[in-house]
């Protein structure tokens, strides 16, 4: 592991393997380190690294001035980027990690040669093609702020997860776990805000030039499905791909399938993408 410094912010990096550089951005509510397993099945051939984006794990709360946003935190993966890089790496984003890794493609491709995205949350594309599960990522994510300001944020957090993991999924949470998240809950407030401000439009999208997929689980949630039908849609010669069994946190809970997809469609040094086998 390592640190670096974005804005006098330090950032706290997990570092695995060497080679060909590939950066991982974690979930909202998660941390680099929710990699670890998907890394150690990949560093054979590469050097990865997951940063904690601003606010979580390690990497401090954004202490402003202005709002926490997913371009604010591109721009401390570009820093990192930058640091570690001669020209271009691969990337994946997870999730909240993946609505990020999305802002850097479009604000910086002269950095991103291959991107993998695994359901990246960028509610405002249902807003903009209309479609009613917009409403309701937004009800989910309003009343998870509603009851974290009303000082309820194990309440919160018990109908988050378990609307987007399935029921039980925030009694099955490990008690250290429980206590990280319970202790980022102000942070998770504004990671919802930026999803709800994220800027990314279809037109955006179709100005992507650099080889892309996307990933989904076979589980997930209706708006998470649509987003990533969305983005496909709308991301020129995007590839697609399922993970069998798997909900909204494949990283975490299906690491082997992951680690086989990414492998099979960033293959070192080669420029374009590989076809995912099942």
């Amino acid at each position: 592991m390592t640190a670096l410094r974005f804005r006098d912010l330090p950032v706290h990096v997990e570092r695995w393997g060497s080679g060909p550089i590939l950066v991982l951005l974690h979930a909202g509510g998660s941390l680099g380190a929710q990699w670890k397993a998907v890394a150690e099945l990949l560093l054979a051939e590469r050097l990865v690294l997951a940063p904690d984006l601003i606010g979580a794990g390690r990497t401090p709360t954004w202490p402003g001035p202005g709002a926490l946003t997913h371009d604010l935190q591109a721009a401390c993966v570009v820093t990192l980027i930058e640091a570690e890089a001669v020209g271009g790496i691969d990337l994946v984003g997870h999730s909240y990690g993946g609505a990020t890794a999305l802002r850097l493609a479009l604000l910086r491709p002269d950095l991103v040669r291959r991107l993998v995205l695994i359901e990246p949350i960028v509610p405002g594309l249902l807003r903009e093609a209309g479609d009613p599960l917009f409403e309701e990522y937004q009800n989910v994510a309003e009343a998870f702020i509603a009851r974290v300001e009303a000082g309820k944020a194990a309440e919160a957090w018990s109908h988050f997860l378990d609307y987007r993991n399935g029921p039980g999924a925030w009694h099955a949470v490990r008690d250290g776990a429980r206590a990280r998240l319970l202790a980022q809950s102000a942070e998770s407030v504004a990671s919802l805000r930026a999803n709800l401000g994220n800027p990314t439009s279809l037109a955006d999208l179709r100005t992507l030039t650099m080889p892309t997929a996307i990933l989904h689980g076979e589980a997930s949630t209706a708006p998470d499905l649509r987003m990533t039908e969305l983005v496909r849609q709308a991301v020129p010669g995007c590839l697609g791909a399922e993970i069998p069994g798997a909900g909204h946190m494949a990283p975490i809970t299906h690491p082997q399938q992951v680690a086989r997809l990414v492998a099979a469609l960033l293959p070192p040094g080669k420029a374009g993408l590989g076809i995912p086998r099942r």
